[in-house]
């Protein structure tokens, strides 16, 4: 399908959207400094609009007004003097030499700063400019060779930048969307799910929501460097965060377990430690059982394993504990321990195995187990964890686009606010529940088709649609029994966040029969990941056939 033109000024056009949007649902949630910016905003003319949304969705904050062209802005000087007669923009700000070096390129610096080394790069060359410079902050017209062209320097006002990162983030709920969704919705190259939206779609409640999110944010993002004190002060911002918002609350238990990981990275056991045992994020648990036994600290680790084994919150863990119950039984001798699980290893036992010989031919061993053994009456595809999840996405459509309370804010979401969540499945399980029954008689196949036909091309995190053609969905829903869909749907809403991967790599058809089986494809050197053996276990439990196909090279000549 062609893409769609789009018009002149839809960027100005989507930014009026999201200006509105907020002002009618978010005006409470924006600082009066920004409350500001829109008023002034408003009453600019149409082409300085313009140019102050071209600005905001660049990246960075300062320009060379000669550098700015758009074909759509007639004056791009007169448009620039008017968001500076406005206060929007900052004509020849202070500059440090972060932003000298920033606006020219190496050869304008090079004739600015003569001599510089020969065939030194940019940042080498910064070093050098700094020692006979400096690079603290000064006017634009002290900086050598910049008097002359200091009218050429722009800069973004703060407030304007933090207004419309503001608008952007109760906009879309988060900071991972930006600007670029209207433009691919626009084009027709996204499609999304119509949503029924007002004011109480909204992401924030309130203020202190809205300031916690980008609080927790900039700790999120801060830099990961090897500093003690940094990470404590890291930590101890967010320890003294408190909210009453549910995703608030866990967007807080993964920074902390972020934290935690970053301590690890250091061996700063102690600290990781402090980490771990703040955050109830998944997997924090059982990385804690490990930081202990670092710090050969048995009693602890013992007592800490015992509650995860006796309650486990996954398959994961305790298939990562049963790993670790070797060597925390030398740190405490003396405890009675649990029973030693039965390894999946062994629970795979009667999986069945393949072993090939080809060629290194340059192509992906997946590609080539497919090309080896798929025939006109046994085709063989490459599924990777597409068409089974495929499958539940569009079986369970309804349930994952439920409209409940904080999992949507805006009409460009692929998918709920919560998605990650651990509690995604157990706030819609009646509704997951209703679309499994339908696996009990022969309605799902049509209820499948008629979501695919409906839904096509739709954004969806469970679906990509070019590896769910028409031919391999009919397929799957005459070779795959119920049954085995049930089983396998079942084991994904067990464990949302974990099971949705790990999925054999290819799937082949036996239409003749009514049948099929999954390959896993493991090439020389390669083994199979944790995810992978808690799938091929639980085959071998529920009677699905899958094998795994190891291939090696031919020897050389």
């Amino acid at each position: 399908m062609a893409a769609a033109e789009l018009p002149l000024f839809y960027y100005l056009h989507n930014f009026h959207r999201v200006l509105r949007w907020v002002q009618q649902y978010s005006a409470d949630l924006l600082e009066a400094e920004q409350v500001a910016c829109g008023h002034v905003f408003w009453g600019l003319s149409g082409p300085a609009q313009a140019l102050l949304v071209r600005l905001v969705m660049r990246k960075g904050s300062l320009f060379r007004v000669s550098k700015l062209r758009y074909p759509e802005i007639a004056d791009i000087c007169a448009a620039t003097q008017e968001l500076a007669q406005a206060g929007l923009v900052c004509l020849a700000p202070p500059l440090d030499l972060d932003g000298v070096f920033h606006l020219h390129t190496l050869a304008q610096l090079r004739a600015m700063f003569a001599p510089l080394p020969a065939g030194a790069r940019k940042h080498e060359c910064r070093a050098q400019v700094a020692l006979r410079h400096g690079d603290q902050l000064r006017p634009c017209a002290d900086w050598p060779g910049l008097a002359a062209e200091q009218s050429d320097v722009l800069r973004l006002s703060e407030s304007v930048t933090a207004w419309a990162q503001r608008l952007q983030l109760l906009f879309f709920g988060n900071q991972y969307q930006d600007w670029s969704e209207f433009v691919l919705s626009d084009l027709g190259l996204y499609r999304y799910e119509t949503l029924m939206l007002d004011a109480a779609s909204r992401a924030f409640r309130h203020l202190d929501d809205v300031r916690l999110y980008e609080t927790l944010s900039g700790l999120r993002e801060a830099p990961d460097v090897p500093d003690r004190a940094q990470w404590q002060a890291r930590l101890q911002a967010v320890c003294a965060i408190v909210t009453d918002s549910d995703w608030l609350q866990r967007r807080r238990d993964k920074t902390l377990f972020s934290l935690g990981q970053e301590a690890e990275r250091q061996a700063w056991w102690e600290l990781a430690d402090q980490a771990y045992c703040r955050s109830t994020w998944p997997g924090a648990r059982q990385r804690r059982v490990r930081v202990l036994e670092r710090q050969q600290n048995g009693p602890d680790a013992w007592g800490l394993f015992c509650q995860a084994w006796e309650r486990p919150e996954s398959e994961a863990e305790v298939q990562k504990l049963a790993r670790m119950l070797p060597r925390l039984r030398k740190l405490a001798p003396k405890a009675r321990w649990p029973e030693q699980p039965v390894s999946l290893e062994r629970a795979q036992a009667r999986t069945q195995l393949s072993r090939l010989v080809l060629p290194d031919d340059g192509q992906r061993v997946e590609w080539q187990v497919m090309a080896h053994w798929h025939t006109e009456l046994a085709p063989v595809q490459y599924v990777e964890n597409t068409l089974l999840p495929g499958l539940l996405g569009l079986l369970c459509w309804e349930a994952i686009f439920a409209p409940l309370p904080g999992a949507f804010f805006h009409p460009y979401q692929s998918s709920p606010a919560d998605w990650s969540s651990p509690d995604f499945v157990a706030r819609r399980r009646p509704l997951f529940d209703q679309a499994l029954a339908l696996l009990d008689g022969p309605g799902y196949k049509e209820c499948i088709r008629a979501r695919w036909r409906d839904k096509q091309g739709m954004q969806c995190p469970l679906l990509f649609w070019p590896a769910l053609g028409e031919n391999t969905l009919e397929l799957a829903l005459r070779c795959i029994p119920p049954q085995h869909l049930h089983a396998i749907f079942r084991r994904v809403l067990q464990d949302w966040r974990d099971n949705r991967a790990g999925l054999p790599d290819l799937i082949r058809f036996l239409p003749a029969q009514n049948w099929y089986e999954l390959i896993e494809v493991k090439g020389p050197g390669d083994r199979l990941q944790d995810n992978q053996r808690r799938w091929l276990s639980y085959f071998e439990q529920q009677g699905i056939p899958a094998r795994v196909c190891h291939v090696s090279r031919e020897p050389l000549a």
